[in-house]
């Protein structure tokens, strides 16, 4: 039974050891920061979306009425 018991111990032990480096990694706020800037991102392309539109729309004016002068 002993032999068992120690079996037992070892495997308790190992769990433990998971158990506390799977706390203390920190792989995730990685992530976490990366999804936080996206979200932050996204929603100032929505609140200035009209804003974003008209600037494209005239860059894209401009680009047009200086390229029919080189053709």
């Amino acid at each position: 039974m002993t032999g068992m018991c120690q079996k037992w111990q070892k495997r308790k032990e190992a769990a433990k050891g998971w158990i506390r480096r799977f706390f203390l990694e920190e792989d995730g706020v990685g992530v976490i920061e990366v999804v936080l800037i996206l979200v932050v991102l996204i929603g100032l392309v929505i609140i200035f979306k009209k804003q974003i539109t008209d600037l494209l729309n005239g860059i894209f004016k401009e680009i047009n009425s200086q390229s029919k002068e080189v053709y």
